[in-house]
């Protein structure tokens, strides 16, 4: 695993033990899938079929586990690239999938009378007018096949099941559902999509995404305590600064 080391003399003892969280890349789509390694494993976005090949051989050749320990798939949130392999990797290891709350309740509202979720937008805001019905992009038609992988909804600050270091941390911006998964005792964050590297820093994504809430993330992720931190495109970043440098770009 890559990671960018800045300020090495300074920091914390954390840094000189064993890693509980490795990265699986898919150097095609430059996605990571990332496995916290416990007692029992957790994958964090499972992402596409060859993902879930390397991370099995992973398991078995370098961490010498099984499949079969793993016994929860996290999703940060439902985009494609991030999800497409999930039958893939209930094929080999049967745990429950789980994904922000706010998945569930965007469904709920699509359904109400009048409402302004508008199914299929997603062709308008990707293909016609980018960033003019943004707000309207909130249930896109892969959701509903999607959603019904899930069997476990994560709610904002709470523990993630029988991972109670883990705390689940609401990102929303770059996608309402956006979630964060924060270890407050390691100080590592697995922010997904809501935090991109870039060569000079890291930023938040802005491109057709709600500034408003990017803000409010922004804010939030600026109070944790962060020395890991582990986004799904680019390098992890282990620095005692690894949120001080977030900036919303449009």
């Amino acid at each position: 695993m890559d990671i960018a080391v800045e300020n090495k003399q300074q920091l914390p003892p954390l840094a000189q033990q064993p890693r509980r969280v490795h990265t699986i890349t898919d150097r095609f789509a430059m996605v990571n899938t990332y496995l916290i390694h416990e007692e029992r494993i957790v994958i964090v976005d499972p992402g596409s079929a060859l993902n879930v090949r390397l991370l099995v051989e992973y398991l078995q050749y370098f961490l010498h586990r099984s499949p079969s320990d793993i016994d929860l798939i996290v999703l940060t949130h439902l985009h494609t690239d991030h999800t497409s392999a999930i039958e893939a990797l209930r094929q080999v290891c049967n745990a429950p999938v789980a994904a922000s709350a706010a998945v569930r309740q965007l469904a709920q509202a699509q359904q109400q009378p009048g409402s302004k979720i508008m199914p299929g937008a997603s062709y308008l805001t990707t293909h016609i007018w980018p960033g003019v019905f943004n707000h309207f992009d909130l249930f896109p038609p892969e959701y509903s096949r999607q959603m019904q992988m899930v069997e476990i909804w994560l709610e904002d600050v709470a523990g993630l099941p029988d991972h109670l270091d883990w705390r689940i941390i609401a990102s929303p911006g770059h996608r309402p559902e956006s979630l964060c998964l924060y270890n407050p005792f390691t100080c590592e964050l697995l922010c997904g999509d809501a935090v991109v590297r870039l060569e000079e820093g890291v930023q938040l994504v802005g491109e057709r995404a709600n500034r408003r809430q990017l803000e409010e993330t922004l804010q939030t992720l600026r109070n944790l305590e962060v020395y890991y931190l582990y986004p799904s495109h680019g390098r992890a970043i282990l620095s005692k600064h690894a949120i001080t440098n977030l900036r919303v770009e449009w």
